[in-house]
């Protein structure tokens, strides 16, 4: 990721962009939820308590805390609750009163807090309080030097503070004790410090390893220009800390790192940078007990030379990436484990959605389509002073393995012409299948209409590729029920979820990711293809939720997979796979057709065409023998029909005599390889020209 970072920092130079330098101890606070809140603590003179509020989480993004050593910080830091209470009764009343179906009963809380145990401070807590509170704050101010009169709040909360840590944890616990109380009571922001008197227990667990975590950050009500909870106090605080440091680093003059940077401090542990979703990151890790790492003999920081100023540089290009207002543009979510992070090398200043355009974006986001975002996308990048083929497109992305581990999963360089013609290519390739009709519900009033096919995003193609299809296996079902209403699906991760990137944008995906893809298609998929083409020859309505919007991608897949493979439908359609493919989908139609007419539309749970599918897959010429003993039925019939649907019959039996003249002459393979098998499948789902 270094190596990453460091390009992305001097192409931020090249563009004129110098991203905010956040020393490495100076960390953000916590994410906020309604669960997990942030609360600000104005303290005054005496160690009292002046006022506990709920922050907002656009306020928690600006603010960040000095925190030289793990779980050890100022002025932000997390205390425990100051009960905990395993009661399920209590907790059942206390879930009633935050959600505000009942007031406060006082006396009865104050009942649960004064058993024995209740209190949720141990002697672990005390001597983290008396830290953040005593020490802390005095190394700070040290730091801060001679603190101008905008930002003198500092001084005045670490005056403050190192008063509570002078008295001890005990005070700073029975001030906040005592405002809670004085709060309930008052009916003061009763429900939003419920959280921080009491912490919802588990009676199972052991205390100790049960007792909640709250994020505080400290302040003081009679500031002048700037309260501490300010992003310009934050910003003053940075810079002390950042010129103490520049001027504190011994220097090996001569001496450079793996960038040829000013080789300092080549010993300091990596910096940290706080990612949405993965949490903290380091930049790299190199642990000395692994034994691998011990090789070569160059363990910890001797395996790769990094200076400050290097480190540097990558945090603050990964700082920049990572911003909240670059969200679709620079970065987007794949998974609740990994980020995809994309940028180009020229313009950084122009808004470009281009994580977006590969599709990390919003799960619930139904309404997005790849070809709105790629042509704004290409249209941002047409407007570069630059040749396209001159502009670099750097794609990777980071997942977190474990509590402890990240690592980059994927990496890839294009050019910008790379993509334009990438984008072009997918929507030939996804429009590669013949017209297929899929009736969906239009509206949550039942309307129905017929569902147009758009490409898909790269990694939404991805995701469609993990998902295994299966029938459900109780044959009662089977004969209660159509077999496209019993189908199933698990997400199985057989392929990266980047995979769709590099069938985008790399050039070699035609000989070396296409054939694997479409075999996995086949083994994933192959029930939802027959599924697809059951629910459409029986006129069944399709939700098109999470999964029903599969049957709506396969089959774009398979057609760009073949278009990859060099088998586009202008050739395929006239081929036997997929001439068998149709020819049992009309059998399908004309047996439905037959029990509406015959049956009072009392249909089978499975047609004639598809339950010679599975046959056909494996060997195309025993399934059209098979049809040929079971059809004569239905044929003779459609001869004969005189009800309405006359013209419908007299129209599959001219599609028949169609494919059967094509076929006369066709070579028939015995068996079919992958490609023979996702023309048969696409066959079988085809739409009707008329």
């Amino acid at each position: 990721m270094l190596n990453e970072l460091y390009h992305l920092a001097l192409i931020l130079k090249d563009n004129g962009i110098t991203p905010p330098d956040w020393h490495k101890d100076l960390k953000e606070l916590p994410m906020t939820s309604k669960n997990s809140p942030c609360y600000r603590i104005e303290i005054i003179s005496g160690a009292s308590v002046k006022t506990i509020e709920l922050m907002k989480s656009g306020s928690v993004r600006l603010l960040r805390k000095w925190e030289h050593n793990n779980g050890e910080s100022f002025p932000g830091f997390n205390i425990q609750p100051l009960y905990r209470i395993t009661d399920e009764t209590a907790k059942k009343l206390l879930r009633k009163w935050r959600e505000g179906k009942g007031s406060v009963d006082i006396s009865m809380l104050r009942a649960w807090c004064a058993i024995p145990g209740a209190k949720n401070w141990d002697m672990r807590t005390d001597k983290k309080v008396n830290k953040c509170l005593g020490a802390l704050p005095q190394d700070l101010l040290a730091l801060c030097g001679n603190i101008p009169t905008d930002f003198y709040a500092i001084r005045r909360l670490c005056e403050r503070a190192v008063a509570f840590g002078h008295a001890g944890s005990s005070a700073f616990f029975n001030a906040l004790d005592l405002y809670a109380w004085n709060s309930l009571e008052k009916g003061n922001g009763a429900l939003a410090l419920l959280p921080l008197l009491v912490h919802e227990g588990n009676s199972i667990k052991k205390p100790e390893t049960d007792r909640g975590s709250i994020s505080v950050f400290m302040d003081i009500p009679d500031w002048q220009e700037y309260p501490v909870a300010h992003a310009k106090t934050i910003e003053y605080i940075n810079t002390q800390l950042l010129l103490y440091s520049d001027s504190s680093s011994p220097r090996e003059f001569g001496a450079t790192d793996a960038f040829g940077q000013q080789a300092e401090e080549l010993k300091e542990k990596m910096p940290e940078v706080k990612l949405p979703i993965l949490g903290i990151v380091k930049l790299r890790s190199m642990f000395s007990e692994i034994p691998c790492q011990q090789r070569y003999g160059m363990i910890d920081a001797d395996s790769y030379d990094i200076g400050k100023k290097s480190r540097r540089l990558a945090k603050s290009a990964l700082e920049w990436l990572k911003a909240e207002k670059r969200k679709g543009e620079t970065w987007g979510q794949i998974d609740k484990k990994e980020i995809l992070f994309a940028y180009p090398s020229a313009e950084l200043q122009k808004p470009m959605k281009l994580a977006s355009c590969f599709g990390a974006i919003a799960r619930d986001n139904n309404e997005a389509r790849f070809s709105d975002y790629a042509k704004e996308v290409l249209e941002c990048l047409r407007g570069i002073s630059k040749p396209l083929m001159d502009i670099d497109l750097q794609v990777f992305s980071l997942r977190k393995m474990d509590k402890a581990r990240t690592k980059i999963v994927f990496q890839g360089n294009y050019s910008a012409q790379r993509l334009v013609d990438g984008a072009a290519a997918w929507q030939e390739g996804c429009a590669n299948i013949p017209e297929i009709h899929i009736i969906s519900r239009a509206s949550k009033k039942g309307d129905k209409s017929t569902t147009s096919m758009e490409p898909p995003f790269p990694l939404q193609a991805s995701e469609c590729i993990n998902f295994a299809w299966s029938r459900a296996s109780n044959s009662s079902k089977v004969n209660r029920k159509a077999i496209s209403k019993i189908l199933k699906g698990s997400n199985v991760v057989t392929i990266p979820k980047t995979v769709g990137i590099e069938l985008l944008l790399d050039e070699s995906t035609a000989t070396r990711l296409a054939p694997h893809l479409l075999t996995t298609v086949l083994h994933n998929c192959r029930q939802l293809f027959l599924s697809l083409g059951h629910s459409i020859h029986r006129n069944e309505v399709l939700d098109l939720g999470e999964l029903d919007r599969h049957k709506q991608i396969m089959p774009m897949i398979l057609g760009l997979l073949l278009f990859k493979l060099g088998s586009r439908k202008e050739g395929y359609m006239n081929d036997s796979p997929y001439l068998v493919g149709r020819m049992l989908k009309l059998a399908d139609e004309l047996h439905a057709l037959y029990c509406k007419e015959v049956r009072d539309g009392r249909l089978p749970p499975q047609l004639l065409g598809n339950a010679l599918m599975a046959a056909a897959l494996d060997s195309p010429t025993q399934a059209l023998a098979q049809l040929a003993l079971r059809i004569p039925t239905y044929l003779g019939w459609a001869k004969t029909n005189s009800t309405a649907s006359v013209g419908l019959s007299r129209y599959f039996l001219k599609e028949f005599a169609i494919i059967e003249s094509k076929l006369r002459d066709a070579s028939m393979p015995v068996r079919l390889g992958d490609t023979e098998k996702a023309q048969l499948l696409l066959g079988y789902i085809s739409g009707n020209p008329q």
